[in-house]
């Protein structure tokens, strides 16, 4: 076979971005006799991706066109094939924000739909573009595939998907995600001042994350554990975001190195996001052998299983009490959650990836 796949988004420091990444170097290692050719477009960051390309050992098609140029183009006129930059191939796996029209089959990978159902916390010129390319989704792929049950429910309840068009393809975990020795865990305490207690979240500053109801939580639960640290990751925003506390760590970015020693060396992973598309952090958590307490909403339930703590992201109670239960019962937990982790590979999904593609070509 002779597949074409988007790696447009794989630059940004998303979950989109872990996921192509993982996906497409699994499946060029998995299925060495078949050619996979990888396109994307941006203006400023063009070189990126095609350093990208060649590192993930593909057959690079980029070219120097911005995002928002593109989905003018693909999005709104759907006009200039794929084939125009990729050549004649077999099959064409599309990603997270643009939909070119093709002759040949399409796969689309589709994380999630906060901007359906969280508009308020995307930009117009980003529902716009999602909302119109899920059209031509809808219209023109062979298969999507979903990351979750939870996604699958949302695509078949809010764009009417037909459910045998819909395959779930959970993501998996890297195999730098296991528990670290206790030397390194003290250096990354050291280097992030969280002293030897310390919860940790990973995530960005935008509303459905819910930091704001976490940092409250966490001052109830200090009062049980007055020397512990809440140490938060992820990407701040301009505006400063979410205000000062005493015993709060505002880290911004965090090199992926340093995170499976704070995974090891944390009391408890938190996320009471109000929605996640699947949920990667709890998962590279579990691997790391971490207790984790999340919210009992949308895909985390399927990713955490039953080896962590569930509880309530709208009841600032029910989040002080998980993350108290969670830290209590750390010992009994890590097994389960290394038990959990051991489910999810990029092999696996890679496999199921490639099934998917063989079916749809199999029916052409």
């Amino acid at each position: 076979m002779k597949i074409a796949i988007d790696i447009s988004q794989a630059i940004y420091g998303t979950g989109v971005s872990v996921y192509t990444k993982n996906l497409v170097a699994n499946l060029i290692k998995q299925y060495p006799d078949d050619q996979f050719v990888l396109f994307g477009g941006s203006l400023r960051r063009r070189q990126e991706l095609f350093n990208l390309a060649r590192k993930l050992k593909g057959i690079p098609r980029i070219f120097p066109f911005a995002p928002t140029l593109m989905d003018f183009i693909w999005n709104s006129l759907h006009l200039l094939p794929i084939e125009t930059f990729t050549g004649p191939v077999d099959l064409i796996h599309t990603s997270d924000w643009t939909e070119p029209p093709s002759k040949y089959p399409k796969v689309t990978t589709v994380h999630d739909l906060v901007p359906f159902l969280y508009p308020q916390t995307t930009t117009d010129s980003i529902r716009n573009a999602h909302k119109k390319k899920l059209a031509w989704v809808i219209r023109e792929s062979k298969k999507i595939i979903a990351v979750s049950e939870s996604t699958k429910r949302d695509l078949i309840s809010i764009l009417r998907v037909p459910e045998n068009k819909i395959v779930v393809i959970p993501e998996g975990v890297e195999d730098r995600y296991t528990p670290q020795p206790q030397e390194i865990i003290e250096l990354a305490k050291n280097h992030y001042k969280t002293g030897d207690d310390f919860i940790f979240t990973l995530s960005t500053q935008e509303p459905r994350k819910n930091q704001s109801a976490l940092i409250k939580a966490y001052q109830r639960v200090r009062e049980s554990y007055p020397d512990l640290k809440l140490l938060i990751a992820g990407r701040v925003r301009q505006d400063g975001g979410l205000p000062e506390t005493e015993g709060v760590l505002m880290a911004g970015y965090i090199p992926d190195s340093d995170m499976p020693a704070l995974y090891s060396g944390c009391l408890a992973f938190v996320l009471p996001s109000i929605y996640e598309g699947f949920g990667l952090p709890p998962l590279q958590a579990m691997s790391c052998g971490a207790a984790v307490a999340v919210s009992n909403v949308s895909s985390l339930p399927e990713v955490v299983g039953d080896a962590g703590v569930l509880f309530d992201p709208e009841s600032i109670d029910g989040i002080a009490a998980g993350i108290i239960e969670a830290i209590e019962n750390r010992a009994k937990l890590r097994p389960k959650s290394l038990k959990q982790a051991s489910k999810f590979s990029w092999k696996k999904t890679a496999d199921a990836t490639y099934k998917v593609y063989q079916e749809v070509l199999s029916a052409k």
